[in-house]
């Protein structure tokens, strides 16, 4: 856009005025009567016309200025949150790249060379350059140490998880924050091999939010990488990989969309019939199936025998209570370096040394002021867990009660991304074994209408597993039958629900459970 050569409104008064003009800049700066002033609107609106010939004339630019809501994260912030959801073996690595960067941190001797050393040092309160606030020492309680060959077999560093591969999406994408919760809570159900363990009802009711919105979020979630994840069973993570290379109306996908237990059974005439095409279109589409990956999340957990990983805490009894204990051995413990805090305050040093020294301390500071957080979030979360979930320590993962990370995050007073940051690669021992921190969380199943109360979509599998176990081989119960028996039990559920629960424990259908 450029002014038009001369004025398009030409009155009497703003004739006798202004004189003629070629252009807008070359308009002479004369005091306007009262009735130039009137009419400026009307002027300005006709210099700025459309150049009828903008060849001979160069690009204009303009300023706009204007106010407008952004939300940014400080490093300090995006260093805490890296810190909070990273595994305590991978965090190992990051700390002693810190100390090999920053020469103000130093890691501190252990418990037993403290005590036999005399303190060194200058006192911080009587250093005005060191802020009495600022923490100097990283901490961690003091447990008993691992027997050296099981710290070797149970250490590891793991890759970056399926969690935060999709977070890190999730984060990217320019969403409402009620969408934005309800796919953080879909990603936190997801299982190992990114399948969804729960329904998108169980979510919206988990997260208060309405179906729609779960429905929309898990929509936003299945067009992450990898293609197939969030997919509820088989068929559709197969469906999403078809989807994402543009196949929607291919003969794969006919096939696994109408006629996916023919497949699995491979009656490729009787596929072939029905769709009324060649067999051995069907054969090559069958092979372009089993290419697919019928478990889009397993290449961030990889099956490895020699994958194994380090629990970060454990849950120890204490009365009729299960109290949890962090690891003190699993990070090092860093503090701020004496040497350097007597160099700045002594002031024998230049200008330019003190102030690479302040910057060094401040960001030492916040490492460890980030560290702290880590461990304090972590151990409250461990607290609700083991208030909570104390019927699983006595009893197994039968007695598991409803836990949403929406619900821990009320509890312990942050942010529910913040728990499924701490939640994020994180394993605890147990009496039951080593688990993921993420097992402890489950939707609720049951409790309505009185029925008795509910309990976690997980201990409603232990109980269709235990069921099916007793069922007689040449009566096998029907999904139908199941759904009475559940329903007995405290514990309504969809038949659709059966046949999830089903798939996901690996319990065929009851015609293939028959022995004759």
């Amino acid at each position: 856009m450029r002014a038009s050569s001369c004025l398009a409104l030409k009155p009497a008064s703003i004739n006798s005025a202004v004189p003629r003009c070629s252009r807008w800049n070359e308009l002479p700066r004369l005091p306007l009567p009262s009735t130039v002033r009137m009419a400026s609107a009307m002027v300005s609106f006709a210099f700025f016309q459309p150049d009828p010939n903008p060849k001979i004339h160069p690009m204009s630019i303009s300023l706009q200025t204007g106010l407008r809501q952004t939300t940014g994260i400080s490093p300090q912030v995006q260093q805490s949150l890296q810190l909070l959801q990273t595994p305590a073996l991978e965090l190992q690595n990051l700390l002693q790249s810190e100390l090999q960067t920053n020469p103000v941190l130093e890691e501190e001797a252990p418990p037993a060379e403290l005590a036999e050393s005399p303190a060194s040092g200058t006192d911080d309160t009587d250093n005005p350059e060191v802020d009495a606030d600022w923490p100097v020492a990283s901490h961690r309680p003091d447990r008993p140490k691992l027997d050296p060959k099981q710290a070797i077999l149970e250490s590891t560093i793991r890759p970056e998880s399926l969690s935060e591969h999709l977070e890190s999406q999730l984060a990217l994408a320019a969403v409402p924050p009620e969408l934005r919760a309800a796919a953080t809570e879909i990603i936190g159900n997801l299982d190992e091999d990114g399948f969804l363990r729960a329904d998108p009802a169980e979510v919206a009711l988990a997260a208060k939010i309405p179906p729609a919105t779960a429905a929309q979020a898990l929509g936003l979630v299945q067009s992450f990488h990898p293609p197939g994840i969030a997919a509820r069973n088989l068929p559709e993570a197969l469906l999403l990989q078809l989807h994402a290379r543009g196949r929607d109306d291919s003969l794969e996908a006919r096939i696994v969309r109408e006629h996916f237990d023919l497949l699995g059974k491979r009656k490729f005439t009787e596929i072939a019939a029905t769709l009324a095409v060649p067999v051995d279109s069907v054969l090559a589409a069958s092979e372009a199936i089993a290419r697919l990956s019928p478990r889009p999340g397993a290449a961030f957990a990889p099956d490895r025998p020699d994958l194994v990983v380090r629990p970060e805490a454990s849950f120890v009894r204490d009365g009729d209570r299960w109290i949890p204990q962090l690891d003190g051995d699993l990070l090092p413990r860093l503090r701020i370096s004496d040497l350097y805090k007597d160099l700045l305050g002594d002031g024998s040093a230049d200008e330019q040394t003190r102030t690479y020294l302040r910057e060094r301390i401040r960001s030492a500071r916040f490492l460890l002021q980030a560290l702290e957080r880590r461990q304090q979030t972590l151990q409250k979360l461990l607290e609700v867990i083991g208030q909570r979930q104390a019927g699983y320590f006595e009893e197994g993962p039968a007695a598991l009660r409803p836990l949403t990370m929406t619900d821990a995050a009320a509890e312990i007073g942050v942010h529910e991304t913040t728990v499924s940051r701490a939640v994020a690669n994180k394993y605890i021992r147990t009496p039951f074994g080593v688990v993921p921190l993420r097992f402890f969380f489950a939707t609720a199943v049951g409790g309505e209408d009185g029925r008795g109360p509910a309990v976690a979509n997980t201990s409603a599998k232990e109980i269709l597993a235990e069921i099916v176990g007793r069922e007689n081989p040449g009566k096998p119960y029907s999904d139908a039958t199941l759904e009475e028996l559940l329903r007995e039990r405290g514990i309504p559920v969809a038949r659709r629900t059966i046949a999830k629960y089903r798939a996901e424990l690996g319990i065929l259908p009851t015609h293939l459970r028959r022995k004759r």
